[in-house]
């Protein structure tokens, strides 16, 4: 299992649970959307994928901030 599958295996666990908890707190409804996605048509840039993407988001929130 790759690394980043462990660390973020515990968070999707505790969405399991806090759904079980909220159905037995009398929640009529509790959802949650997962979204997996993986991508092999071309290569990522060294330094870009995922870190690349949120350094561009806070770069256009911090324009917008201004």
């Amino acid at each position: 299992m790759p690394a980043h599958t462990r660390t973020v295996w515990p968070d999707i666990q505790n969405a399991r649970l806090r759904h079980q908890l909220g159905g037995s707190l009398g929640a009529p409804r509790v959802a949650t959307d997962i979204r997996i996605g993986t991508r092999v048509d071309r290569d990522l840039s060294s330094g870009g994928g995922n870190d690349a993407k949120v350094a561009r988001v806070q770069e256009i929130l911090a324009r917008d901030h201004k």
